[in-house]
């Protein structure tokens, strides 16, 4: 009882006041009802260059997202023992502006289905109402009209109640990435139809979209929520609103999105590897949001110039978003040494401060263990735990509080960063306190230290603990090679690198564990996870030398 309490308190008080007046709102009967007609359609702007969504379906009858399969004849638009997210994806309608074939069968078909779902889901019932869910398939029945030209009166006419629905109350309570998908779905309505009425939701729209693009969008070009996945789906958004904004909407804020793009492209190729897998921090998966190269082209497309950094020795660090980057031909790390996310909204957050990934000789090596599910489970808990990451984990316990789905009390807050570069080596340290809820005494202080050949990463802990354990996740590429207390890392045969660890004066024994990897929704890889105990010293030293 008392840590649930304690829970909702240290989760409350970070929340905005808005966020808090936002939720009171949204359980309030809403007095907005249906109408039966729909203004004109504009003609000034009818885009088609848009970044082409997945295929997930055949049929239009049975659909896979997230590596699951359902078919609407069985389970219909909104069946409870379908996971949430699911649904979500199903009423997305990313679908119908996918790389499927254009002839006219297909598009009758995705008409069909149009009518199916307004037929089947009555004005603001269920899940397919909801804000999230609804502006997406605002933009994506927009999109297929201007390709196809083939929205019917009946679905115009349901276009126009679902911007009317969301325009009376869009995401407030939680802020972040659905407020800016509300916002992108009201300036996509606002450019389709015509009048009076339209302009408010167009002015609408580009309001939160000023308030929010600094917000949201930081310095160094990170999305603030500080997932791979998500600045990516940012991205597109920038682009999306840049496409159909720039040239006729006045008041759109074409050089700030434009630099915003810039930078964020720039970020997300440090964030990236090699063969387009995203780095894991936070909630992130591959297979969701576009790739780099398709985001790179649509801003090549619109006249947007792109910095390209691949083939570049690079050692940065990204002060906004707070992450660390060095690469150069044969090495790439990437240490978070930065907050969990926004104060007030660590939705997608884990605990997984100063947790790290490598690559070496353009191989993903030592990984964090990704994200394939959303909802509330064990499972859900454990992916988003320290645990689950390579970082250490203090007397069994997260170095930031995450609980339920989408929740966290207390915060690990990193302090003491420092770091010093020399050529293509580097010493970078950082400590947090993420364990002084449970004594003022305790700090974790990792230091990452490249010198030719060879990345040594030191952990110590201060202060009176019970335990300590640092995890290293391989990828699921890498197979092990033991001799004595050195391991060998190799993919197909090939020796990427060996792998010692010792308390500064001698060897330790790394223990190899049964494990799994996450890289997209719904997919669960066996792999393995080398184990370190902290000695009574508290400090071990791993050499990675490649």
């Amino acid at each position: 009882m008392w840590r649930k309490i304690s829970l909702l308190f240290h989760t409350i008080k970070f929340l905005k006041p808005t966020q808090l007046i936002g939720r009171f709102i949204h359980f309030l009967p809403r007095s907005i009802r249906e109408v039966t007609i729909h203004p004109e359609i504009s003609t000034e702007t009818s885009y088609q260059g848009f970044i082409t969504k997945q295929s997930c379906t055949k049929d239009l009858d049975c659909f896979t997202f997230l590596s699951e399969t359902n078919c609407l004849s069985s389970t219909g638009w909104d069946h409870p023992e379908v996971s949430k997210l699911w649904r979500y994806n199903l009423h997305y309608f990313d679908f119908i502006n996918s790389s499927c074939g254009e002839e006219g069968s297909r598009v009758q078909k995705e008409l069909d289905l149009i009518h199916q779902w307004i037929d089947e889901n009555p004005f603001g019932k269920g899940t397919a109402w909801e804000p999230y869910p609804s502006s997406l398939r605002i933009i994506n029945w927009i999109k297929w009209h201007w390709r196809t030209k083939s929205l019917t009166d009946k679905a115009l006419i349901s276009l126009w109640n679902q911007v009317r629905y969301l325009g009376d109350r869009p995401e407030y309570h939680l802020l972040g990435n659905h407020l800016f998908i509300n916002a992108k779905a009201l300036i996509f309505a606002g450019v389709f139809f015509k009048g009076l009425e339209t302009q408010k939701y167009l002015n609408q729209g580009l309001e939160i979209l000023n308030q929010e693009l600094n917000e949201q969008f930081l310095e160094d070009g990170a999305h603030f929520e500080l997932s791979p996945m998500y600045h990516a789906l940012g991205m597109e958004d920038l682009l999306d609103l840049f496409a159909i904004c720039h040239a006729n909407i006045p008041t759109f804020p074409r050089g700030e999105v434009a630099q915003k793009i810039q930078l964020g492209l720039t970020w997300l190729q440090l964030m990236s590897y090699a063969h387009g897998e995203l780095a894991h921090f936070n909630d992130c998966a591959n297979g969701i949001a576009p790739s780099l190269g398709q985001l790179e082209s649509f801003a090549f497309d619109l006249g947007i110039q792109v910095n390209k950094i691949e083939g570049e020795s690079t050692t940065k660090l990204l002060k906004s978003s707070g992450f660390f980057v060095s690469e150069c031909k044969e090495f790439k790390l990437i240490a978070d040494v930065g907050e969990i996310g926004p104060t007030y909204l660590p939705g997608h957050a884990h605990a997984d401060t100063l947790s790290f990934e490598l690559a070496l000789h353009g191989e993903r090596v030592i990984v964090n263990s990704g994200t394939s599910l959303y909802g509330l489970s064990p499972e859900r808990l454990r992916q988003r735990s320290t645990s689950a990451h390579s970082t250490v984990e203090i007397n069994g316990e997260n170095s930031s509080e995450v609980w339920s789905g989408f929740r966290v009390a207390r915060r690990a807050e990193p302090m003491d960063l420092n770091w010093n570069q020399e050529g293509v080596d580097f010493t970078l340290a950082c400590s947090h306190t993420g364990y002084q809820r449970f004594s003022k005494d305790i700090i974790h202080r990792r230091t990452w230290t490249k010198q030719g050949r060879k990345l040594t990463i030191q952990d110590r802990v201060l202060g009176k603990i019970r335990s300590a354990k640092a995890r290293y996740f391989l990828h699921p590429d890498i197979t092990l090679r033991e001799e004595k207390q050195q391991l060998s890392m190799l993919k197909n045969g090939k020796i990427l690198a060996t792998i010692t660890a010792e308390d500064g004066q001698k060897m330790m024994d790394i223990k190899q564990v049964k494990s799994t990897y996450h890289p997209n929704f719904g997919l669960s890889v066996p792999s393995i996870c080398l184990e370190v105990a902290l000695p009574e010293s508290q400090e071990i030293i791993l050499n990675v030398t490649f």
